[in-house]
């Protein structure tokens, strides 16, 4: 398990091991990225949980439908001018088309997560997935051909100057850590420098928290089309976990459902900055 002064505890894929090992190894394998992201990182604290919860979800996620649905809200009608740079000056092509690589990472699973995420908080909630729609097809899973290997940076052992990068979209987003987006694309300070100074005004702006909001709404409509069932709930839990824990689970699943809308934002001015 990983803990440091900024952050929330999580085990990453170097530190699991057995059961847990093998789940972020089909984790990937379904989500189809070469990564596994905070959310099931910091799930994994309470593995049975998250054994349960990905065995109901799993299925769903390699449909045709749900491969749809995550496409529905991926791409983000953002309300903001993405300045024009001329990234040659700074990258070789081999760099910028990797960073590009980075980004379709993330802005392709971020949106699936938030699906699952919604998944869970409604079923948590009493409100199950009840499944029993029709399914349009599957796709392959797999990680998607050319997808980079996804280096994450640490905080505490990155420059000072990435690193009160890092604190600023921490803070400004009022979260608990850096998300794994950011993380990632700390490897290339000058985009992401370069990019924040624009998306820093967004953050927070009442068309971005509108934007969220619907992104987050659209999310749980979109969770009750999955073709197979969601039904996680409190009683399932209790054989194995006291009720502050089951609080725990609870909270953390509903810190992702609202976070990640964000990210998507975030995701799709990314795009739109090295387009």
């Amino acid at each position: 398990m990983t803990k440091d002064i900024f952050g929330v505890p999580e085990v990453m894929e170097g530190e699991a091991t057995g059961r847990l090992k093998f789940m972020y190894e089909d984790i990937k394998f379904i989500l189809k990225v070469p990564i596994v992201n905070f959310m099931f990182r910091t799930l994994a604290l309470y593995e049975q949980f998250l054994v349960l919860g990905w065995n109901q979800i799993r299925l769903n996620m390699i449909t045709i439908n749900m491969e749809r649905a995550a496409q529905k809200i991926r791409y983000p009608s953002i309300d903001v001018q993405v300045p024009k740079e001329n990234w040659n000056l700074y990258y070789d092509k081999a760099t910028i088309e990797r960073i590009k690589r980075v980004i379709f990472t993330f802005n392709y699973v971020n949106t699936k997560l938030l699906l699952i995420a919604s998944a869970w908080e409604e079923s948590l909630a009493n409100r199950p997935i009840k499944g029993g729609g029709d399914v349009e097809g599957y796709i392959q899973p797999g990680v998607i051909h050319q997808l980079p290997n996804i280096e994450l940076i640490s905080i505490q052992q990155t420059t000072p100057q990435v690193r009160r990068l890092l604190l600023d979209i921490m803070n400004k987003h009022r979260s608990f850590d850096i998300a794994s987006d950011f993380r990632a694309l700390a490897k290339y300070p000058i985009f992401l420098e370069k990019s924040w100074e624009g998306l820093d005004t967004y953050v927070g702006s009442d068309h971005y928290l509108l934007l969220s909001k619907k992104i987050k709404e659209q999310s749980i409509t979109l969770a009750h089309q999955m073709p197979f069932s969601v039904t996680i709930n409190r009683p399932q839990l209790t054989p194995f976990y006291s009720n502050r824990d089951i609080a725990g689970i609870m909270g953390v699943v509903a810190m992702f459902q609202d976070f990640l809308p964000g990210l998507i934002i975030d995701g799709e001015y990314f795009r739109r900055m090295i387009l």
